[in-house]
């Protein structure tokens, strides 16, 4: 294994991985259509709003299974049903 010298400028100054959340969003987004989030001045999307939403076991197991089947997260089915269905 090589020893690597170290870097001439910070850390701070190399560009990071892009966010996990685009990445997720993005998939979303194609499945569904195009985006629909509102953004800020800074033209980067706002944050989103933590809501908390109680299954029962049975329903919960479906919602999981259901994710599992598209690849996604349970939150982001969720998300992704609520806007399907939500009237324009």
């Amino acid at each position: 294994m090589a020893i690597a010298s170290k870097p001439k400028r910070p850390i701070s100054d190399i560009a990071s991985p892009s966010d996990p959340m685009a990445f997720i969003q993005g998939a979303e987004h194609q499945q569904t259509g195009p985006a629909t989030h509102t953004e800020g001045q800074a033209g980067r999307a706002r944050r989103k709003e933590p809501v908390i939403i109680r299954f029962d076991e049975e329903t919960l197991k479906r919602v999981d299974k259901a994710a599992a089947k598209r690849g996604l997260s349970r939150a982001a089915l969720v998300r992704m049903l609520v806007i399907e269905h939500l009237p324009d």
